[in-house]
């Protein structure tokens, strides 16, 4: 499987030293330049340790922007990152890595199938690629590293939390 990523779920999961789980979940990653200019070029500059992290992930595939996606972010709201994203996703027919709310509104709305940074710890522990011990401790740290309302870090938890009891 495949997914296109915005800037944030790579950025997150970075920070928090869990970016190889994308890779372990979707397999190939693909980013449009635009959003690898936003996290590598551009956090190097500022000398954001994430920054490297990325941008020593193989997997990470960088491609041209779609056309149009200026247009869209400006029509929509979104940013231009997130608008290539959702192009570049909408045109391969795969998921797309989006956290920021609107932008994950504006996907959903094209049919996208989103998944964020938390959705992703979920996934992972789901998957059982991680155990549920580590997707309540990872999501703890996303949430110092990112903006969560309660309502999404208590949700989050509790469906972490339910499978370690799966119902039979």
């Amino acid at each position: 499987m495949t997914a296109v990523s915005n800037a944030g779920p790579l950025i997150h999961l970075a920070k928090i030293g869990r970016l190889e789980l994308i890779k372990s979940i979707f397999g190939d990653v693909v980013v449009p330049k635009t959003v690898w200019t936003e996290v590598v070029k551009k956090g190097k500059e500022k000398g954001e340790p994430n920054a490297f992290l990325v941008d020593e992930a193989r997997y990470i595939k960088v491609v041209e922007d779609p056309t149009g996606a200026d247009e869209i972010a400006k029509m929509s709201g979104i940013h231009e990152g997130e608008a290539c994203a959702i192009l570049l996703a909408k045109s391969m027919g795969v998921p797309v890595l989006l956290d920021d709310p609107g932008a994950r509104r504006f996907a959903q709305g094209l049919g996208l199938t989103v998944i964020g940074s938390v959705g992703s710890l979920i996934r992972a522990v789901r998957l059982r690629i991680i155990t549920v011990d580590d997707g309540l401790r990872y999501i703890g740290e996303l949430a110092n590293v990112m903006w969560l309302s309660v309502g999404v870090y208590e949700r989050a938890r509790r469906v972490v939390e339910e499978m370690r009891h799966p119902a039979t």
